[in-house]
This record gives C-alpha cells, sequence and structure tokens, in this order.
C-alpha cells in the first residue's frame, strides 16, 4: 500500500481569516454607512443603474436595497447582467413607516 505523502496532495494557500467579505471598505458600491443607536443611513453608488431598476423596502426589521440591470448590444452579440442586494438591520424601536429612501 501507498499512502500519499504531503507533497502529493494539492493544497491551496488561503488565509480565509484575512478576507473581511462584511467590511465596508471592500465594497466598492458603498459610499457611506452610518450606524448607531438612533438612525442608519446608507449612501450606495448606483449610478450604473436607472431609478425604476432600483427597489427599497422594509423586510423583517431590516432594509433591503435592490438593483437590477440589463442591457444588450444592438448587433445582440453583448449581454450585460448586474445585480446586487443590500440588507441594513434597523435601528430598534424603528417603524417602517419611518423609513425613506431618495435619489440623488
Amino acid at each position: 500500500w501507498m499512502f500519499p505523502r504531503r507533497w502529493m496532495m494539492p493544497s491551496i494557500q488561503s488565509d480565509l481569516n484575512a478576507m473581511d467579505l462584511f467590511s465596508h471598505g471592500h465594497d466598492h458600491d458603498v459610499i457611506r454607512v452610518q450606524d448607531d443607536k438612533d438612525k442608519l443611513e446608507v449612501s450606495l453608488d448606483t449610478s450604473h443603474y436607472k431609478p425604476e431598476e432600483l427597489h427599497v423596502q422594509v423586510k423583517n426589521n431590516s432594509v433591503v436595497i435592490e438593483g437590477s440591470h440589463e442591457e444588450k448590444s444592438e448587433d445582440g452579440k453583448r449581454h450585460v447582467t448586474r445585480k446586487f442586494t443590500r440588507s441594513y438591520a434597523l435601528p430598534e424601536g424603528t417603524r417602517p413607516d419611518d423609513v425613506t429612501s431618495n435619489l440623488s
């Protein structure tokens, strides 16, 4: 019997702890997030989306922001699709009717 030696086994060199996937600094679409006990304010770069392609709603005590964009070339050879969903927990005690959004 031959057992594989360490040098025979493929290895993946990855430092998963260094990957902070939920940090605001690595998300190029997030301009600013202000989150404290009284207020949540989120600013996103939505310049690649038309206003009708963006949707903001309150679900399960979170504000959910969704965008979906599709474009095709005139000759039909190229197709681009962009989609995103962001969800942020609202401060405790926030009423859904108090949530506002604006496009600027």
